[in-house]
């Protein structure tokens, strides 16, 4: 049986990794921005790299009417319009490939009680490290608005300009980018190093003073 303290590190593992693949399903997904229906019915998808339009069509089966969703997606984006675009997309893939790979480096230090760098515990340096990720990628996601005012936007949500949506409304993958890097500040900040502090670790008590002023 493991010991109690490497079934906390677990535990913090697979929440980090959960938190990780939340943030790697809404960069990758087109449903940053969800455009209003066309006069055929169909919808357009935003996402950062690729935009997707949607549209519904019924169908009889058997005598069954049924509605299928053709999805018609344009190519990987590579023409990044504005510095802008690409320091916000930079910001976001350097918060979440740093959360990727401390989830790697977690899962040896897992089975690995005695671990120590810098002369610092493990455990310390990834808190901080998967709390500054977390801050990246709320960085990232809190600048998304002021890209609203592009092309790429515009065309879709016709009206919109920097924190105006316009026609569109938020799609469900910017909700889960702002509440997996919410979490992830807190898995690091309230329960990580919290589960891992000891009285005689000066540094570990002071980051938790930090988390809590913050």
């Amino acid at each position: 049986m493991l010991p109690y303290k490497t079934w906390k590190s677990v535990v913090w593992f697979l929440l980090t990794w959960l938190l990780t693949i939340g943030l790697l399903i809404s960069a990758c997904t087109n449903w940053w921005l969800v455009g209003p229906p066309d006069s055929d019915g169909e919808t357009t998808h935003i996402g950062f790299f690729q935009d997707c339009s949607v549209k519904d069509v019924n169908k009889t089966v058997n005598g069954t009417e049924l509605t299928q969703s053709l999805f018609r997606c344009n190519g990987i984006r590579t023409d990044f319009q504005s510095l802008m675009l690409l320091i916000v997309t930079a910001t976001l893939g350097v918060g979440i490939l740093s959360l990727f790979f401390l989830t790697i480096l977690t899962l040896v230090y897992c089975f690995c009680d005695q671990l120590t760098a810098c002369g610092r515990s493990f455990h310390t340096l990834a808190g901080i490290w998967q709390a500054t990720s977390s801050v990246l990628v709320l960085i990232g996601v809190f600048l998304f608005p002021i890209l609203w005012e592009q092309d790429w936007v515009t065309n879709v949500c016709k009206s919109s300009k920097i924190f105006v949506l316009g026609d569109c409304v938020p799609g469900y993958s910017l909700y889960l980018a702002i509440a997996c890097s919410l979490l992830g500040y807190f898995v690091a900040g309230l329960l990580y190093l919290r589960l891992f502090y000891r009285p005689q670790c000066r540094f570990d008590s002071w980051m938790i003073q930090f988390y809590v002023m913050v």
